[in-house]
């Protein structure tokens, strides 16, 4: 089994109302607006699927991950794998808690794509390591997702602050 992993977690502080800041990442538009890399977010009854496209060492790569929502209580939001998928898989987690004038986010991200050979992920990752394959889908994810939080953050607090 070929398989290419990635994991992302980080605490955030936004000095904005904890619901302005969870009604901000439940709406899946801002992610697909806001994150590079994520083209679309498409409902579908049950799921929601995740069109995903990076550069790569190999090319340009492109990926659909089905996921439903299993957000276990209103301070949380979460996305797993569809029931049955078993080749593209995506984990993300958001936790938000707040104390005095801050909302404190705990974001956690998995990807992993699975395949029997590397060939069938993309015909270039035959010529490529897993590793050195998961190192660059690490550092694109990571580079990703810093900047799309420096920026929610920013936009969240100049609301906020535009609102007093």
């Amino acid at each position: 089994m070929f398989r290419i992993k990635s994991s992302f977690k980080t605490q955030l502080e936004i000095k904005a109302p904890l619901q302005t800041v969870r009604d901000f990442f439940a709406d899946l538009h801002n992610l697909s607006d806001m994150l590079w890399g994520v083209e679309g977010i498409h409902r579908e009854p049950g799921l929601a699927r995740w069109t995903i496209a990076t550069d790569t060492p190999v090319g340009r790569i492109r990926f659909s991950f089905p996921v439903r929502e299993t957000s276990p209580n209103p301070n949380t939001i979460e996305w797993v794998p569809a029931i049955n998928e078993t080749q593209n898989l995506l984990r993300y987690s958001l936790k938000f808690s707040n104390s005095n004038e801050l909302t404190h986010v705990d974001i956690s991200q998995q990807v992993e794509l699975r395949r029997k050979r590397a060939w069938d992920l993309h015909p270039g990752v035959a010529l490529m390591s897993e590793a050195r394959l998961n190192s660059a889908l690490q550092r694109r994810i990571n580079a990703a997702i810093e900047d799309f939080l420096a920026r929610v953050k920013e936009k969240l607090e100049r609301e906020d602050a535009s609102h007093r």
